[in-house]
């Protein structure tokens, strides 16, 4: 990675929120309703990819679009009603305060929807640590290829000066998109053998971030 990065871009699913199990619990729930054999937090590691439809066909659920678009709802409505029980990602506050401290600008850029990701970063209380919440204007959780276009823009700053941070392979295909610099976390929704596949670097401890940043 290179030296003199001006500003962060925070995944928000698995990164900075400790979500999985949480994620897998919903699935579970939804693929004994279809009579569909239940995934593992493993298997649902090793096997995670956006769109998230590819990993739902894989796992079972029926490629009909009517049902798709009733299972990611209900995902999402259940989503809403029991986030609360998951943690932060452990370090992920003095990672953020380190950065800002420092005068690192810091974004997020999500594959969730935008109204409800600023109110989990608000009930976090966390937006202090932010110049920009993105996601996205749908529940499909289908990536973020296109919003991260508009992202970069607003930054306004060089591929070299950005570094993103994602637990997903999907995070790395992003930065190569955007040709910025990337670190994937291996405690999120993609394991490490996953992730290591991506040519990455990967981190195991948030605060690796500003170790990396302000060095």
């Amino acid at each position: 990675m290179s030296s003199g990065i001006k500003h962060v871009i925070w995944d928000w699913n698995g990164t900075l929120i400790n979500d999985g199990e949480l994620c897998v619990s919903i699935v579970n729930e939804l693929l004994l309703e279809l009579s569909i054999p239940s995934v593992s937090l493993e298997f649902y590691r090793e096997n995670f990819q956006f769109p998230v439809r590819s990993y739902y066909e894989k796992i079972g659920f029926p490629k009909d679009n009517r049902i798709h678009e009733r299972i990611s709802a209900e995902f999402i409505r259940r989503y809403r009603e029991s986030w609360r029980s998951c943690d932060l990602q452990p370090n992920s506050l003095k990672a953020l305060e380190s950065l800002k401290g420092a005068g690192i600008g810091q974004s997020i850029l999500s594959a969730s929807k935008t109204s409800d990701l600023r109110h989990f970063v608000s009930e976090f209380g966390l937006p202090c640590y932010f110049n920009q919440v993105q996601g996205v204007s749908h529940i499909q959780a289908s990536g973020k290829t296109e919003i991260s276009r508009s992202h970069f823009k607003e930054i306004n700053l060089s591929p070299s000066e950005i570094l993103l941070v994602g637990d997903t392979n999907h995070d790395g295909e992003i930065a190569n998109g955007l040709k910025a610099n990337c670190l994937l976390y291996t405690r999120g929704h993609n394991s490490e053998a996953v992730l290591a596949r991506s040519g990455h670097p990967l981190i195991d401890d948030l605060l690796q971030v500003p170790a990396r940043v302000l060095d």
